[in-house]
């Protein structure tokens, strides 16, 4: 017998990041609400008689050997399983989430991973369960999982759902520069930031719908340590074509504008046409989507 299962791994957004502080192993606590938005991927796992794992995709430039994070999420899915026999898993992978964009791509294809795997094995995990391994891949693993609108906190693993938004759109654009997530956090390190935060208004914004007060404290810790000109500029266009604000999204280098009127939004994506990704996506309450989950006798 064997199983195919094909999920939909969602693209997320960061509406607010505070980097907190540091541990003596070297990982950065979070204050972080993330927001998974209508972009995502496409994953076909498919389970078989034998052993070893095959990843194909229609993207060149991603590693489909060991340093894939999906590899390494089935590694560590029969890590953490006892007493489980082996299969041959197979995944397709087709990419729509931009890479090196701050926007979750190999993490949510990393949680697609442990959610697959443990369909195929008939949900030997809870969805907390999967979400402990997933922090031990990546921070944004956690939430990928989760989904919808939540407050993270630790280096990740630490969270709590909040009301879902569901008032606004966002027109989400990626210039050509690229930020290594580890040379964010390294500029972070090596700087003084005198912009403080207002969580307390963000938050305050969210829970009485106020997109307007919300959006105006929204606050990443890492678009100040990058200084790139590039998102300036897209920020003022976001912002000259309807806004209601706009920031980098995690470690970059993705641009997102808040919108309350998809119209708007619309429209203003248009002045983005010379560069090679932009859109207008929505607020999702999923982090993952099974669509397909079938078995086949052969």
């Amino acid at each position: 017998m064997s199983e195919t299962i094909k999920i939909k791994s969602y693209a997320k957004l960061n509406l607010f990041l505070e980097i907190t502080g540091k541990r003596e192993d070297g990982y950065h606590l979070l204050k972080s609400v993330m927001q998974s938005v209508s972009l995502f991927d496409i994953l076909e796992f498919s389970s078989s008689e034998g052993d070893g794992i095959e990843i194909v995709s229609d993207i060149k430039d991603i590693p489909l050997n060991e340093k894939n994070l999906i590899w390494k999420s089935i590694e560590a899915f029969y890590a953490n399983v006892k007493d489980i026999d082996r299969k041959k898993i197979t995944v397709k992978l087709t990419k729509n989430i931009p890479a090196m964009a701050g926007m979750a791509g190999g993490s949510s294809n990393a949680a697609a991973a442990l959610m697959a795997m443990n369909e195929i094995y008939y949900r030997p995990f809870s969805i907390y369960d999967l979400c402990q391994i997933g922090a031990k891949i990546g921070a944004d693993v956690p939430f990928c999982i989760m989904g919808g609108t939540v407050l993270c906190e630790g280096i990740g693993d630490k969270m709590s759902r909040l009301p879902s938004l569901d008032n606004c759109c966002f027109v989400v654009v990626k210039p050509d520069v690229s930020i290594s997530t580890p040379e964010a956090y390294n500029k972070f390190d090596n700087m003084q930031i005198d912009i403080k935060p207002d969580y307390s208004g963000f938050i305050d914004g969210l829970k009485n719908g106020d997109l307007n007060l919300m959006s105006q404290s929204m606050y990443n810790s890492l678009e100040y340590a990058c200084a790139l000109e590039e998102i300036e500029v897209i920020k003022d266009k976001l912002l000259k074509n309807g806004a209601v604000n706009a920031m980098m999204t995690g470690s970059g280098s993705a641009v997102f504008g808040v919108f309350d009127d998809k119209c708007i939004a619309q429209n203003a994506v248009k002045e983005f046409d010379d560069y090679s990704f932009k859109g207008v996506f929505t607020p999702e309450n999923q982090g993952i989507e099974i669509i397909n989950n079938k078995y086949e006798i052969g």
